[in-house]
């Protein structure tokens, strides 16, 4: 536009400047100015034409964008609509904000850690299998997923030594129903069974090397995993205290409290879990557990353990990644009928770890066991522990254990453990 009103203006003066000439000059003179003036203005609007049909071209470029824009504004009030409607009918699930940034393919896919127990061991018990050697004593594969909006999954694989080969087995695996109803929540599938606190916890977990006294003589050497059913919901309660009960009911494969794989029966338990708030800094929690099922094939006699154990912990609010303490004791007792005789034993570890530093850590165990089968036989130990946290994925830890026995010669061991992760961190439990 600005264009075409110079263009104007200098033809209007133009005409102006040649009116005062043809005044003065001839008719063939004027001629001539005509005919140049009429080039002129051929010449204007030769210009004009081309600056129409560019104007034109340029309003059919924008309202095709503006058609493109009210028809995608359309789609997507269509799209939103839509989803409306589905969600009336489907419960949506949102993605993480993290897994907008993955590849497509990869946000379906559960998340994987490998975990590494890396020990030096040195004993002058002739008879431990381990001597004393380097070895990696385990190296767990663990894989989470979400099944759907109402359940998760839980798989995990170790491959560990023996013998001088290397074997794989499988840990845990089930599913997790999180919105039952009541506000309950349920496990099926094979799982680490809620008998006391410590025998829920995956070695690399453990603020020890090894697990207690009581759970290797009771249960094994890394105590009872077994296929079953666990439902745990929340006790309503004057109090509005933290009561949980777990009911759970699973394979009785476990062949030193009970009968083991060649059993075709079940494993019933109770575990009512007491958590309290002292202060702002401390908490304790109380355990209460029963387990109960039959110890020979044939279901004749039966087994029955109980289990109490008691956890107090105390974090400075002030320092709070500095300074932490924890106290944590738990009792078992047995009783196993028999053919000829009924066998009562029981058995008991305390521990103490303190941390004073970010990083370091120290404590103590003191263990107290007998056996199953036999209660005339007892050990008990005592193990001094230290850890250095390299990171939230790797640790290292040097503990000596002294075992003594009233069935055999004393134990002197020293353990030097580095524990590492790869991939998602799974927190541990409280």
């Amino acid at each position: 536009m600005r264009t075409f009103i110079i263009l104007t203006f200098s033809i209007i003066f133009s005409l102006f400047l040649n009116s005062h000439l043809w005044a003065e000059e001839p008719v063939s003179g004027q001629e001539n100015q005509m005919k140049v003036l009429k080039e002129e203005l051929d010449d204007v609007k030769a210009k004009f034409d081309t600056m129409q049909k560019e104007y034109q071209e340029q309003i059919k470029a924008l309202e095709d964008k503006i058609d493109s824009i009210t028809k995608s504004m359309e789609s997507e009030r269509a799209k939103k609509q839509l989803e409306a409607e589905i969600a009336k009918e489907v419960p949506i699930t949102p993605v993480p904000t993290q897994a907008l940034s993955m590849p497509i393919g990869q946000i379906f896919n559960p998340d994987i850690s490998v975990i590494g127990d890396f020990l030096g061991h040195l004993t002058d018990d002739e008879t431990d299998e381990n001597g004393d050697r380097f070895f990696v004593r385990e190296l767990e594969l663990d894989f989470e997923a979400a099944i759907d909006p109402y359940a998760k999954g839980f798989v995990f694989l170790s491959a560990s030594e023996e013998d001088g080969e290397w074997k794989t087995e499988l840990e845990e695996a089930y599913a997790s129903f999180l919105h039952l109803p009541l506000d309950a929540q349920a496990k099926l599938g094979k799982f680490k069974p809620a008998f006391g606190r410590v025998n829920q916890f995956h070695r690399h977990a453990l603020p020890w090397v090894e697990y207690p006294n009581i759970i290797t003589n009771y249960f094994g050497e890394e105590g009872i995993s077994d296929a079953g059913v666990s439902v745990s919901a929340l006790v309503p309660n004057p109090m509005e205290k933290y009561i949980e009960l777990t009911l759970e009911a699973f394979d009785n494969e476990n062949a030193l409290s009970f009968a083991g794989s060649e059993a075709d029966d079940l494993v019933f338990l109770a575990h009512l879990k007491n958590f309290f708030d002292i202060s702002e800094a401390s908490t304790l929690e109380l355990g209460l557990t029963y387990a109960g099922g039959p110890n020979d094939p044939g279901g004749s006699n039966i087994t029955n353990l109980e289990g109490l154990d008691l956890t107090y912990k105390w974090r400075s609010p002030k320092e709070g990644l500095y300074k932490s303490f924890t106290s944590q004791t738990e009792f078992l007792l047995s009783q196993r009928e028999g053919e000829e005789v009924d066998v009562d034993s029981w058995g008991m570890y305390s521990s103490l770890q303190y941390q004073f530093a970010k990083r370091w850590s120290c404590g103590g165990r003191y263990d107290y066991s007998e056996f199953p089968q036999d209660n005339t036989s007892h050990e008990f130990a005592l193990s001094p522990v230290i850890t250095f946290a390299q990171s939230e994925f790797a640790f290292w830890r040097l503990q000596y254990k002294h075992t003594d026995r009233n069935f055999g010669d004393d134990a002197d061991e020293i353990w030097l453990q580095l524990n590492f992760g790869m991939g998602p961190h799974r927190a541990h439990k409280y």
